[in-house]
């Protein structure tokens, strides 16, 4: 038996079996069968929007501004579970949803994976469910103990990254779950498009799909804040926010955290947006939220893997606090702007084979910045490895030092380990790239990779708006909604990247509603100083995980090694920092399953 709580829903069959599950369950009937047997099960039915046409059913879990009048039209459309996706690609927001015909059902999360789809067997019948935790109680799984070691990889590719149960599956982003008395079976309903659209052409539908991606988060009267760093991630997000307040009588707050660093130059670019900004400013000093790694080792419950933000999730929630305690509900930020705007080096690959006169420009600037050699960047060009075959060969060098002056044109960014990993602990993830037989998102590389580090950074984004959604202002991210990914991957190659500019796809598209000298940024923040005074005034989070270590005890980690790690400083922009998130990630989720296990009568 296993109570339902907080965002958790369960989709079931229409089977005796799915029913009898229904019951174990403890959750509100939101959707029922023709049958009469229950579908789909929450904690929370008043939050999901649903209706009924015939024998067709829908229903929308989420963010998405859809009426219950609309999803009706829309279900009376539904022939087969197939013509879902329609419904899917017409919504804006970020949302599950789930569609019944007749005795079988659709569930899907969303194709950027901020909203993900796990399922098992149990008791005759699959379950599927957003939060792994339901399959993993209801068939009482044991932590899949490869799956964690894969984890421990200082970047994961989502190809790689199984869920952390035995028996719990999860459904790829942009693929849907069949559901039936017979099993499950998965549907592709998304694929990253070619990008094929010139800048200014795409310019107009990215602005488009994220002016419908924040105004999906602002209701009627509501009170917005939103995150102003003065970057080109935050910014436009801000500025769309406003023109979307003033439309819906809404109030908003932009919000800055004051850094300590003097060379720091956010204050200035943020200072020069709030001139032109309406609505509330609000300013975060330094004594105001807490410093990274404050709280690292406090266990968080609730999620379904380990999350590398957890060095900054005191501040995230202190911050959120700070918001709602102004009346904000919602708190909208700029994550993903960089994953879907910029580009990996890979792209001069992806020139090189299939538009050769484009190169040159491009790799003689990225030459010049990086110091890479000639023939170093020829070797890279040509090399043809499909993506198994690529993964596969990163088996042999998870253990090898970076070279920060040799191109790397791969279809992820390098794979290694932690220096304080074990062999055993490598062991198992060469066994696993050895063995994967994963397809790429797209033929070009630099597609492939943007939308896996879209993919990485959802699942991050996700996990952290649950946490602070716990204390009133939800962190969400427009950039990574569906519609706002596919028409930022849509566009040329060679003018999301152009030599001398910076983020030329956010200035086209922001350009009609940004004051030109917001636009004018060519910097990103850099944030050693903040790791150094947070490990300074926190070291004792990473002292107290490594006292006791479960990574160690399960033979994952190094003790000696471990510690070296915890106690030193990391060099500036290596990959000490990395190390250490991947550590307080994976230590912190491990502690928390035995803080807070699975209950028969509630869900952490």
């Amino acid at each position: 038996m296993r109570k339902l709580s907080g965002e958790e829903f369960a989709v079931l069959p229409d089977s005796a079996a799915g029913e009898a599950l229904a019951e174990a369950l403890h959750g509100a009937v939101v959707l029922s069968y023709a049958s009469g047997r229950p579908c789909l099960l929450a904690a929370s039915p008043g939050e999901i929007v649903h209706a009924e046409a015939g024998h067709a059913r829908l229903a929308v879990i989420g963010t998405c501004p859809v009426t219950a009048g609309r999803l009706r039209r829309m279900a009376a459309r539904l022939g087969c579970l197939a013509d879902a996706d329609a419904v899917a690609a017409a919504l804006p927001g970020s949302f599950h949803l789930v569609a019944v015909v007749g005795g079988q059902v659709r569930v899907q999360g969303t194709a950027s994976g901020m909203r993900r789809v796990y399922y098992a067997r149990a008791g005759g019948a699959v379950v599927a469910s957003g939060r792994a935790a339901v399959p993993a109680a209801l068939t009482r799984a044991a932590v899949d103990e490869q799956a964690l070691a894969v984890r421990l990889l200082m970047i994961v590719p989502p190809a790689l990254a199984e869920p952390l149960w035995e028996g719990v599956a999860m459904v790829p982003p942009g693929e849907a779950a069949h559901i039936d008395a017979e099993g499950v079976r998965l549907r592709a309903w998304w694929r990253a498009p070619e990008p094929e659209v010139p800048l200014q052409e795409g310019a107009l539908v990215v602005r488009a799909a994220l002016e419908e991606a924040v105004a999906a988060r602002i209701g009627e009267g509501a009170v917005v804040a939103s995150d102003l760093s003065g970057g080109l991630d935050s910014t436009p997000v801000s500025f769309l926010a406003a023109a979307a307040a003033g439309e819906r009588s809404a109030k908003l707050i932009t919000f800055v955290l004051a850094i300590d660093d003097p060379e720091h130059d956010d204050p200035e670019w943020a200072a020069r947006a709030r001139a032109y900004l309406p609505g509330e400013h609000g300013v975060a000093r330094s004594g105001d939220v807490p410093k990274w790694f404050a709280g690292a080792a406090e266990a968080v419950p609730g999620l379904d893997e380990p999350t590398r933000w957890l060095r900054a999730l005191a501040r995230e929630l202190a911050s959120s606090a700070l918001l709602a305690g102004r009346g904000a509900a919602v708190r909208l930020t700029g994550h993903g702007g960089d994953e879907v705007t910029l580009l990996p080096d890979c792209y001069l690959h992806d020139l090189a084979h299939r538009h050769p006169a484009a190169l040159w420009p491009h790799l003689r600037e990225q030459r010049s910045r990086a110091r890479w050699p000639l023939w170093a960047c020829a070797r890279a060009l040509a090399d043809r490895r499909p993506y198994a075959a690529w993964l596969a060969d990163q088996a042999e060098t998870l253990s090898a030092p970076l070279s920060r002056f040799r191109p790397d044109f791969g279809w992820e960014q390098p794979l290694r380990m932690p220096d304080w990993t074990t062999e055993a602990a490598t062991d198992a993830v060469r066994r696993q790239l050895v063995t994967c037989s994963a397809e790429p998102y797209s033929l070009l590389r630099a597609q492939h990779q943007s939308l896996s580090s879209v993919r990485s950074i959802a699942a991050s984004v996700d996990g952290v708006r649950i946490l602070t959604g716990r204390v009133g202002a939800p962190v969400h991210a427009p950039y990574l909604d569906d519609h706002v990914v596919a028409a930022c991957l849509a566009v040329r190659l060679d003018q999301r990247a152009m030599p001398g500019a910076y983020k030329p796809l956010t200035r086209a598209a922001m350009r009609p509603v940004m004051p030109a000298e917001c636009l004018e940024r060519t910097t990103k923040g850099e944030f050693s100083a903040d790791i150094y005074q947070g490990l300074r005034r926190h070291r004792d989070q990473l002292l107290t995980l490594l006292d006791g270590s479960l990574l160690v005890e399960r033979g994952l980690a190094d003790a000696a090694a471990l510690r070296r790690a915890c106690v030193r400083t990391p060099a500036e922009g290596g990959p000490g920092v990395l190390a250490l998130d991947v550590f307080i990630a994976a230590e912190n989720w491990l502690r928390a399953l035995l803080a807070y296990p699975a209950q028969e009568e509630s869900c952490a």
